[in-house]
């Protein structure tokens, strides 16, 4: 059994990759989506883990191709679904394993397990890594049928803006959850502007009445 994992690279791909290497199938991992070097691998499987560039449909067409996707489907697809979440209240979510169709997250699930959205990105992101490990496990020894989503669907706009938003009617979790789920250098920072200033945040803890972050001031 030969598994490729496509990902960009960061610590939490690091750590899949890490987990999927103990495992008896061979694992092959890239940050590049190339048909080329897809035809000359020729896994049996295909794992998008953390991705959002277009995929060829000459290459999901071909080849067993699985999305990692986390939300409450089909309600949580599109870009930026953990910050969206976030953004909505939601604590709870799901990682699934969903086949790759042309039409965003619209595919059937071959598993789902449940995922906290507690803590910042890197946070979370490191649990899905885990998840996602058993997840692999189960789709390479089991092969299941994938299960058709069902309900009606909502598609996500990615966030491409991390600047803060303030509301005075919201508690200060509000403006901790926009820091915390971007808080990775893989990310942009969120920021404020004032005056030709813009500042920066990161490494933000809460308590009862107050954030505590590290900000970085530059000049526009």
């Amino acid at each position: 059994m030969k598994i490729l994992i496509i990902s960009k690279d960061n610590a939490w791909t690091r750590k899949l990759v890490h987990l999927l290497y103990k495992e008896e199938y061979d694992c092959i991992y890239t940050s590049i989506c190339s048909k080329e070097l897809i035809d000359d691998i020729n896994p049996d499987w295909i794992f998008f883990f953390h991705w959002s560039d277009i995929v060829l449909k000459e290459i999901y067409n071909n080849y067993k191709c699985v999305v990692i996707h986390t939300g409450r489907l089909p309600k949580d697809r599109g870009g930026s679904p953990i910050q969206n979440q976030i953004l909505k209240g939601i604590t709870h979510t799901r990682v699934n394993a969903i086949e790759m169709k042309e039409q965003v997250d619209s595919g059937a699930i071959y598993h789902s397990i449940p995922l906290t959205l507690q803590g910042n990105i890197t946070d979370i992101w490191l649990s899905i890594a885990s998840i996602t490990h058993k997840i692999i496990n189960y789709c390479v020894t089991i092969d299941p049928k994938p299960i058709p989503q069902n309900g009606i669907p909502y598609t996500y706009k990615r966030i491409k803006d991390n600047q803060l938003k303030f509301d005075s009617t919201k508690d200060l979790s509000y403006i901790y959850d926009q820091i915390r789920m971007v808080d990775n250098n893989s990310y942009p920072n969120p920021y404020i502007e004032i005056e030709g200033y813009k500042i920066e945040f990161s490494r933000a803890k809460i308590n009862n009445s107050n954030i505590i972050t590290d900000a970085k001031i530059t000049k526009k």
